[in-house]
C-alpha cells in the first residue's frame, strides 16, 4: 500500500508540473503590441478624418439653419407687408376708378352744349366758322331762330392735319351759347335724317345723308357707345326701333315695352333668344 501511494503522489506531482503554462515569447508580445498600436493609430486616423467632416457639415447645417430661418422671417415679413399692401392697392384702385368716372363725367359735362358735324367738305365755312355756322345750320336744318342765326361760342375743324384734295374732310366741332339751341339743333338733325333715309330724290337729299349730327362725347364714352355698333345691324333687318341712351346704353323697343342692354354681350344673348323661340 505505502508502495502504491508512493507512485500515485508522484503521477500527479508529474501532471501538475506539465499544466502550468510556458512564459510568454517577449518578442510576441512586441509584435502584438506593435500591431494593436498600429490598428488603435489607424483607426484614430479614419475615425478623427470622419469627426472633422462631421464637424465640418454641423457647422454647414447650422448655417444653412440660420439662412432659412432668417428666409423664413423674411418671407413672414413679405407676406405681412403684401396682405397690407393688397389691401391699399384695392383701395386706390378703386379710388383711381371713380376718379376717372368723375373726370370723365366732368369732361363730358364740358362738352354738353357740344356738336359734332361729320362730312362737310373742307374750306366750306370760310375763314370765319362762327359767323358761318350760326347763319348755316338753322338754313341746313330748317330750324326757327331769331334774327335768323344760332348763337355760338366756337366753331373749328378737329386739330387732325387737313387731308388731300379728295380726302375724308375732317369732323367740324360747334359749340352752342344755350343748351336748349343744341338739343333743337339735334331733334331737328334726327328729323332730317329719318326723312332723308327715307327718300333721296333731290341732290339735297342725297347730300343731307352725307352729313351727320353727333353729340360731342369724350374718347371713353365713344368706345364705349361703338361697341354697340355690330349689334345695331340685326336690329336693323328685324326692324325693331332703338335707341343708344348715355353714356353706353341701348335701348330696344320690344312691344310696348322697352329693354335696357348696358354691354353688346347682352344684346346678342337677347338676340339668340328670340330665334330660338322662333
Amino acid at each position: 500500500m505505502p508502495a502504491t501511494a508512493s507512485l500515485t503522489h508522484e503521477g500527479e506531482a508529474e501532471k501538475a508540473s506539465t499544466d502550468v503554462p510556458p512564459d510568454p515569447d517577449p518578442n510576441l508580445i512586441q509584435a502584438m503590441k506593435s500591431m494593436t498600436d498600429n490598428i488603435v493609430a489607424v483607426i484614430d486616423a479614419k475615425i478623427s478624418t470622419v469627426l472633422e467632416a462631421i464637424d465640418n457639415q454641423s457647422s454647414k447645417i447650422q448655417s444653412i439653419v440660420q439662412r432659412v430661418q432668417e428666409a423664413e422671417n423674411r418671407i413672414d415679413v413679405t407676406e405681412t407687408t403684401c396682405t397690407a399692401n393688397e389691401t391699399k392697392i384695392q383701395l386706390l384702385e378703386k379710388r383711381v376708378r371713380d376718379l376717372t368716372e368723375q373726370v370723365d363725367d366732368l369732361e363730358n359735362r364740358g362738352r354738353r352744349c357740344n356738336v359734332r358735324i361729320i362730312g362737310l367738305p373742307e374750306d366750306t365755312e370760310g375763314s370765319n366758322p362762327v359767323r358761318f355756322f350760326e347763319k348755316w345750320i338753322p338754313d341746313y336744318l330748317q330750324v326757327d331762330t331769331k334774327a335768323g342765326k344760332l348763337k355760338l361760342e366756337r366753331g373749328h375743324r378737329s386739330l387732325a392735319p387737313k387731308p388731300a384734295q379728295g380726302g375724308h374732310p375732317r369732323p367740324v366741332i360747334v359749340r352752342f351759347h344755350n343748351f336748349q339751341d343744341k338739343q333743337r339743333v339735334m331733334t331737328a338733325a334726327t328729323k332730317l335724317f329719318t326723312l332723308n333715309s327715307k327718300q333721296t330724290s333731290s341732290p339735297r337729299d342725297a347730300d343731307a345723308l352725307k352729313i351727320s349730327f353727333f353729340n360731342d362725347y369724350s374718347a371713353a364714352v365713344v368706345q364705349k357707345r361703338r361697341a354697340f355698333n355690330e349689334v345695331k345691324t340685326p336690329l336693323r333687318e328685324l326692324q325693331m326701333e332703338y335707341a343708344l341712351l348715355y353714356p353706353a346704353t341701348l335701348s330696344v323697343k320690344v312691344g310696348r315695352a322697352r329693354k335696357k342692354f348696358v354691354s353688346p354681350e347682352e344684346v346678342i344673348s337677347f338676340l339668340d333668344s328670340r330665334q330660338g323661340l322662333e
